[in-house]
């Protein structure tokens, strides 16, 4: 799936050489396409890159891909830690280690939480490895699904052609998303029926989701803590929601997950969303937690866009492959 950028994004256009193009940094008067890196500007409707102190116009017409980067260079450690606290952040009902992969099942309640992920460095998804995932998650009625996480696979092991769903996962410093707005924000360690009932219930299909497998899924954490946000009205009722994990990583960085940020729809556009994102990053950074990071799917250009204005920017990627 293509990324639609979003302003602020650090990007590669590639384009076709010809009148109006920026100029060849390549200098080869052979090559018919080149390139520019940078931060998008503007998409309206050519593109414009911001490089160090230029200012770089990428006529529309002449565009042949564009691909959005890291915010900074991430090190393949750096993604398998992070990917290991997401995973204890979010473990499922029950996960075992196979061959390096983390495999977690959770009554088929959300994908991250019946997806095998990628681990330890070595992981393969070769034919052994794929039948004990078979075998495990035939046991528990379940097909395999694999989150097949940037640069922790080999390349020839799956295609990002087999995807079916895309996912970025974003970082930013504790605090990005400060609010001064003035809501009262409550955070209890356990979700109440109403928070689980608003969580499920945005959720395509969520009519059958058995509740009771919902909450045990929501409530599940592996070795650090849960906090779920809770905002309501004058009359009593909810009408926002969000859940933040504290784990550490492998290196026992410690990080804070955010997941489940909801709003009800007649009050969205008062900045609700913003209040508990806040309210949560001071009860992670009150655990230890120095970086927050969360999962959107790439093609979900409104909240991509709308964490990117608090500050969150592309640590890396992944996609989920479901196997029959």
């Amino acid at each position: 799936m293509q990324v639609t950028p979003s302003r602020g994004d650090r990007v590669v256009v590639r384009f076709r050489k010809g009148p109006g193009a920026p100029a060849d940094w390549r200098g080869d008067p052979s090559a018919t396409l080149s390139d520019v890196t940078g931060i998008l500007d503007s998409e309206s409707p050519d593109l414009v890159i911001l490089r160090d102190d230029e200012r770089v116009v990428v006529p529309a017409a002449l565009v042949e891909a564009v691909k959005v980067l890291s915010d900074k260079p991430v090190r393949n450690s750096q993604i398998r830690s992070l990917e290991v606290a997401a995973a204890r952040g979010w473990p499922g009902i029950e996960s075992e280690m196979i061959d390096g992969w983390r495999a977690r099942a959770g009554g088929g309640f959300t994908r991250r939480a019946n997806s095998a992920v990628p681990l330890e460095m070595g992981a393969r998804l070769d034919s052994q490895t794929m039948d004990r995932l078979r075998k495990w998650y035939g046991a528990r009625d379940l097909p395999v699904k694999i989150a097949a996480v940037t640069r922790l696979l080999p390349g020839a092991h799956v295609s990002p052609a087999d995807y079916e769903i895309n996912v970025d996962v974003l970082v930013a410093p504790v605090g990005a998303a400060a609010s001064d707005m003035s809501a009262e924000v409550t955070i209890d360690e356990t979700p109440s029926d109403t928070w689980v009932a608003a969580y499920a219930g945005q959720r395509s299909g969520a009519d059958d989701a058995d509740h009771a497998v919902g909450a045990a899924v929501v409530a599940a954490v592996d070795g650090g803590k849960l906090g779920f946000a809770t905002v309501r009205d004058a009359d009593g009722a909810l009408v926002s929601i969000g859940r933040g994990a504290v784990t550490t990583g492998l290196g026992n960085d410690v990080w804070l997950g955010l997941s489940a940020l909801w709003t009800a729809p007649d009050r969205r556009g008062e900045g609700l969303g913003r209040v508990v994102t806040s309210a949560l990053e001071r009860w992670g950074a009150d655990l230890g937690a120095a970086q927050t990071y969360l999962q959107v799917e790439t093609g979900n250009t409104h909240a991509r866009e709308w964490y990117r204005r608090m500050g969150f920017g592309l640590h890396h990627s992944y996609g989920y492959v479901e196997y029959h």
